[in-house]
């Protein structure tokens, strides 16, 4: 029967494996756990006098699975999948694709999408932001911090506009319905449009 003794360096190993699947840098890391870069680097390279409430901030952010099959849960690129959808102009999937993203989030117990998607649509990447803003809310996770420093939209940001018309009337009931942390960047989305879980 194998082991499942959990070693400093096996450890070290699944965070830096898991921080280069996410595509980050050991100070970005760092900087999303609030933790110092050292640390991260003495982390990964298994030194077994880390600090358990350090690490265990680390393990969180980066949703390593420590039950004896090790196994991370399979993550969505959301990032790429807007990027595509956008550039494709599929609008009616863009816009579903901001509850399945929302839904995805509150499930895992924090935003997915700690890195802004490399998107070109503006009014889509702040209305992302504020969609971070209202997981990392629901979740009491941190809130990602290229979502944390987005501006408001000089123009308000009604995304299903993009697909049809969008009248006065409806306009003021989905500004009743939407959230705080979106209406403070100027996006209108209906909570209950986000809340598919």
């Amino acid at each position: 029967m194998a082991s499942t003794e959990l070693t400093a360096a096996a450890l070290g190993q699944r965070v830096r494996a898991a921080r280069k699947n996410r595509g980050l840098i050991q100070q970005e890391l760092a900087r999303e756990c609030g933790v110092s870069r050292k640390f991260i680097g003495e982390l990964e390279a298994g030194k077994e006098n880390a600090s358990l409430g350090l690490t265990l901030k680390v393990i969180n952010f980066l949703d390593i699975d420590l039950s004896a099959k090790g196994q991370q849960r399979h993550r969505i690129d959301f990032g790429a999948q807007f990027a595509d959808t956008l550039a494709a102009r599929d609008y009616p999937f863009a816009l579903r694709l901001l509850g399945e993203y929302a839904s995805a989030s509150i499930t895992a117990g924090r935003p997915e999408m700690t890195r802004a998607p490399k998107i070109d649509d503006a009014e889509y990447l702040t209305a992302l932001a504020g969609i971070n803003r209202w997981i990392s809310r629901k979740t009491g996770s941190a809130t990602p911090s290229w979502a944390a420093r987005a501006k408001p939209s000089r123009t308000p940001i009604f995304p299903a506009e993009r697909l049809h018309p969008v009248g006065d009337r409806m306009k003021d009931l989905i500004r009743k319905d939407t959230p705080a942390e979106l209406a403070e960047l100027n996006v209108w989305i209906r909570e209950r449009d986000l809340a598919t879980v």
